[in-house]
């Protein structure tokens, strides 16, 4: 009886380490680790002189679908990114021409070109992503896609009104200018080719 209670207990011992080992062994398996490393180092730093007149956001829908053959499943590939940018539209003075004539006491602005795109900034939310057996994504095609959209959002910016309203800051900052120089005694002296668009 003494020995059916001792093999009992041992029985159990064993029982319950393997049922711990095997849990914790589970949850181990299960546990996710990440590890993340960053390295941050600044290229250069570069003076501009450049003013940001309009901002202007795009949102798209950009679909892409790649096939080799036939368009069936196993040979497609297919992707809809959602778009979502950020436009500034403004004027690089470092074009621009000013020159200061401290006698005649004027302010010469010769050479400012029209507006340009100065930036786009824009984040992409993958979604529906399906790869073929034989067709898949590329890391340059993705990379691809991303640039595709970027210049589809400078696209659409063109048409729009962003950069009448860019002009329209010009004008605007162009008179505070001009009403700040004449409180001087300074005279702004603006080029009529400079403000042709």
């Amino acid at each position: 009886m003494k020995a059916r209670n001792i093999l009992i207990l041992i029985l159990a011992i064993l029982m319950a380490g393997s049922a711990g080992w095997y849990f914790g062994f589970k949850n181990k398996i299960s546990q996710r680790y990440v590890e993340e490393n960053s390295t941050a180092v600044m290229n250069r730093i570069e003076k501009v002189f450049k003013l940001v007149a309009a901002e202007g956001h795009v949102s798209e829908i950009y679909d892409y679908k790649d096939y080799q053959y036939y368009d069936i499943s196993p040979l497609r590939k297919k992707i809809l990114v959602r778009v979502n940018a950020k436009v500034l539209v403004g004027y690089n003075f470092e074009s621009a021409e000013i020159n200061i004539n401290d006698e005649t006491k004027e302010i010469i602005i010769d050479s400012l070109k029209a507006p340009e795109i100065l930036a786009i900034d824009h984040d992409l939310d993958y979604y529906d992503i399906q790869e073929g057996t034989f067709n898949t994504f590329s890391e340059q095609e993705l990379t691809d896609i991303s640039n595709k959209a970027k210049n589809y959002a400078g696209e659409v910016v063109k048409d729009s009104d962003l950069f009448k309203t860019a002009e329209q800051q010009r004008d605007d900052l162009l008179d505070m200018l001009d009403v700040a120089a004449r409180s001087m005694g300074w005279k702004l002296i603006i080029n009529p080719s400079t403000l042709k668009d």
